[in-house]
This record gives structure tokens, C-alpha cells and sequence, in this order.
């Protein structure tokens, strides 16, 4: 798992396309002479990773509803997720943390090796962007 807090820590992202999708967000979201801890930080899931290492990262389980602790794939799920977009080589799930706007997107690759309850949840609450 490669954790990203600031602009000096993309070189990490070896996927071009993630690297280039966090380096979005950040331009995107901090405002000129922001750095990237005031709006939250990214989470980029590599193979292997288990939901533990996630939410040992993240502070919650992520296949979870976070405060009622109902799991994504029982009928009474509602997402504490803002949305989940999809691209070619990943799913980008985002989180709202703080009423500041302070959350924390993770990146999922689409690759054979990733935890499948994280990818299916994915798949089953996936919009897609508008670009």
C-alpha cells in the first residue's frame, strides 16, 4: 500500500495512470498555497493487500458502512463512500471524512490479486465519470 500525504511522495505511484489520477485530484483540490495534509491524503491499494491493512491505514473498515457497520453487500448497506469512479487500470473510491472537506480517496488496482469483496463492491456501486 502506498500512501500519499504530499506532492514529493507521487514518485511512489509506479502506475502512470494512478500517478497521474492523484496528481489531478491534488490540483484539483488544493487551493493556491495548500498543501495536500489540508485536504486529506490517498491511498493507493497494491496486490496483496488485505481489508485489515486498509482499515489499519484508513481508521475504518472500507466494505463497511462506518457507523452502522453494515458490510456493502447485505440489503440494509448504505455507503459512508461519497461515490466510486472507474477507470481502465483502477476504481477510485472517495471519503468525506470531516464537514472541512478533509477525507481520503483510495485507488484500486484492477488487477488479479486484489482483495475480490474490494472489487466487487466496486463493481457494484461504480458510477462512471464524466470527463
Amino acid at each position: 500500500m502506498i500512501v500519499v500525504r504530499d506532492s514529493q511522495s507521487l514518485p511512489q505511484i509506479t502506475n502512470e495512470e494512478v500517478r497521474k489520477l492523484v496528481q489531478q485530484r491534488i490540483d484539483d483540490l488544493c487551493v493556491e498555497g495548500d498543501d495536500v495534509e489540508a485536504i486529506g491524503y490517498f491511498v493507493i491499494v497494491e496486490l496483496g493487500d488485505t481489508v485489515e491493512a486498509i482499515q489499519g491505514q484508513i481508521g475504518f473498515n472500507v466494505l463497511s458502512n462506518r457507523l452502522a457497520g453494515v458490510r456493502y453487500d447485505d440489503p440494509m448497506f448504505t455507503a459512508s463512500f461519497e461515490f466510486i469512479l472507474e477507470y481502465p487500470s483502477c476504481f477510485e473510491i472517495v471519503f468525506v471524512l470531516e464537514d472541512s472537506g478533509f477525507g481520503v480517496e483510495l485507488f484500486i488496482p484492477k488487477e488479479t490479486g486484489v482483495e475480490p469483496d474490494l472489487t466487487a463492491m466496486c463493481q457494484k456501486y461504480v458510477i462512471q465519470p464524466t470527463t
